[in-house]
């Protein structure tokens, strides 16, 4: 699809061949960068080429640009104005013809409408969320979910071709500790029904306290009954350790499908140990000279590697167990060897210091270090009325995604996620994320969308049909609003574009906000600036009303407002927020009572 800027650097290449051919210049041309201009009354985009080809050229920016508006090659007439500003940048402003058009695509494009194809989309492996699976969810891991959930919808939807996966940390001291701590509160639970049987064991002090390893110990009971009594815990955990791994991964699989994550894939570290891959590659970087034998442990020799890293890293400890580092990078090679050219990795903001590592086993691995792309999530405070709640996971004392899904909802929990840039803190208020008010973002758009909904629904009710777009009935859209709005809805493809280039879904939360703002204040000024309406209200429908009434600029209204429901429809997909249809009326609007015809017709949705 191509955006409004891709269509005017073409009017703009040809103006410069035009130029070139006429002996202004003789350089190869530059690339053509299009910019939005900082204040509304200099337009609608502006570009500095003529100040990148004046010196190419030799002859002053200024003259150059005037030379370059002489010659302007616009053949379907896109653009309205062009203006030289300043030392020689151009101004353009758009025909409101252009826009119109636009229209029509939004409507024939439908759920496609924004769909990209990336220059170089190559393979995309997106890791996220990767909680090790000792216990639920929580409202941390939430926030790397709907960032990297949300990533990944864009990326496709802007053409690139991606692979999502859950790495599973099956393997280690954690989940070792897991079943440790699984095996006390099953004793506890034996010596509850059975005081006879003595204390139970003390948990370790490292050990996970939270009240969900009691609901895995009460699982474990239940399948297998006193098997592993005892005074000490069984000589072998690993039946313990696969049991309490299976059900908090199960725990997991089901918060994350509420939260309406999918996964491609999910990989197992202990699958990388069971199949030998670390000792292959740790024998394949020796053969390098990668590797060197200090005190009885193996180390990877990455500060010699150019990434950054300030010292070494052990593969293998003296006592010969493998370090994190090992099965990173056995992971990493896994997944170029999967045919993925591009990593990106989600990690907590806690994992800064982990990225020269990183970039140091992906060189190791063979591959370029800038193959691998870290983004660090920040750290989410939840609030309960303007108090800090604790979180943490040994502790017990935490609140699970489940808990504020419970609380607030998918669609506000995820849209609250990603109002701000991944590697920026969020307040998460969950008062506000309740609030069914104007001051609720998720609730502000989704109330722009169902009114859009209830506006068809009410046109068709009068008998007001659809009409097919076409240019002619869409130049009845004569107000600012209107067209402003349209400029917006043109801007979508590229927001994609760009957001996905930059790895920041939140450009879509902006998006959304600017147009349902811009859209419910279309209707206080198209009443109280303008004395219209979109609709007929009681007050018009009086006697013979119909002859009339003017149904065609109904109608591209109509159009207009099915257009903004598109965009606004294909904008929530990508941030996995649900589009409802119907809405009550929000309790600001209800306050302006009865006579708000405009209200109650177009929404259709006022409560007694």
């Amino acid at each position: 699809m191509v955006s409004v800027q891709q269509s005017l650097q073409q009017v703009l290449r040809a103006t410069l061949e035009e130029c070139k051919d006429a002996g202004l210049f003789r350089c190869e041309l530059p690339e053509i960068a299009i910019s939005r201009p900082k204040r509304a009354e200099h337009g609608d985009f502006a570009t500095n080429i003529a100040l990148v080809l004046a010196q190419r050229a030799g002859r002053p920016p200024r003259a150059l640009a005037e030379e370059i508006v002489g010659h302007l090659v616009d053949p379907e007439g896109m653009i309205a104005q062009v203006d030289v500003a300043g030392p020689g940048f151009l101004n353009f402003r758009i025909a409101d013809a252009y826009w119109l058009r636009l229209l029509g695509e939004v409507l024939h494009t439908g759920d496609e409408f924004g769909r990209g194809s990336a220059a170089s989309p190559g393979r995309i492996n997106v890791e996220f969320v990767s909680a090790n699976p000792t216990g639920p969810l929580h409202v941390g891991h939430g926030r790397g979910a709907a960032v990297g959930d949300a990533l990944c919808r864009l990326l496709r939807f802007a053409g690139y071709h991606v692979g999502s996966e859950y790495y599973v940390n099956d393997a280690g001291n954690q989940v070792a500790m897991l079943a440790r701590s699984t095996w006390v509160r099953y004793m506890e639970l034996l010596c509850e029904r059975d005081p006879s049987r003595g204390p139970a064991p003390a948990l370790p002090e490292d050990g996970y306290q939270g009240e969900y390893v009691r609901d895995i110990a009460l699982q474990l009971l239940e399948r297998d009954g006193e098997r592993w009594a005892g005074a000490e815990p069984p000589g072998d955990l690993e039946p313990i350790r696969e049991f309490a791994v299976f059900v908090t991964l199960e725990w997991i699989r089901a918060t994350l499908q509420r939260f309406r994550v999918e996964f491609d894939h999910w990989f197992s570290e202990r699958t990388l140990h069971q199949s030998g891959a670390l000792q292959r590659w740790v024998d394949a970087l020796k053969a390098r000279g990668l590797v060197k034998d200090e005190d009885g442990a193996l180390w990877l020799k990455t500060t010699e590697m150019g990434t950054g890293d300030d010292k070494d890293r052990v593969l293998r400890k003296s006592d010969g167990e493998w370090t994190y580092t090992t099965a990173d990078l056995a992971y990493h090679a896994n997944k170029l060897e999967r045919g993925f050219g591009h990593l990106i990795d989600i990690w907590g903001a806690d994992h800064h210091g982990y990225v020269p590592r990183m970039k140091a086993v992906m060189k190791a691995a063979g591959a370029e270090p800038s193959q691998l792309e870290a983004l660090l999530v920040q750290f989410v405070t939840l609030l309960q009325g303007g108090e800090k709640v604790a979180m943490g996971k040994r502790s017990g004392k935490f609140e699970t995604l489940d808990d504020v899904i419970d609380e607030v909802g998918i669609d506000a929990a995820r849209f609250f996620f990603l109002t701000r840039r991944h590697d920026s803190h969020i307040d998460f208020d969950l008062e506000l994320a309740k609030k069914q008010s104007l001051d609720n973002p998720v609730f502000y758009v989704q109330y722009g969308y169902a009114r859009a909904c209830a506006i068809l629904r009410r046109a068709a009710e009068l008998g007001i049909d659809e009409a097919p777009y076409s240019l002619e009935l869409s130049e009845r859209l004569k107000l600012p609003e209107e067209i402003n709005v349209l400029r917006r809805l043109a801007d979508f493809p590229t927001l994609v574009a760009e957001a996905a280039a930059a790895r920041e879904p939140h450009r879509l939360v902006f998006f959304l906000t600017e147009l349902a703002q811009d859209f419910q204040s279309y209707y206080t000024r198209l009443q109280k600036v303008h004395g219209d309406t979109v609709l007929p209200q009681r007050r018009h429908r009086e006697g013979d009303w119909q002859a009339t009434w003017d149904f065609d600029k109904t109608r591209a209204r109509l159009l207009w407002v099915r257009a903004i429901r598109q965009v606004m429809k294909n904008a929530l997909a990508l941030l996995g927020v649900e589009a409802p249809e119907r809405m009550e009326r929000m309790p600001a609007e209800a306050a302006a009572g009865p006579d708000e015809d405009e209200v109650e017709d177009d929404a259709g949705e006022a409560k007694a």
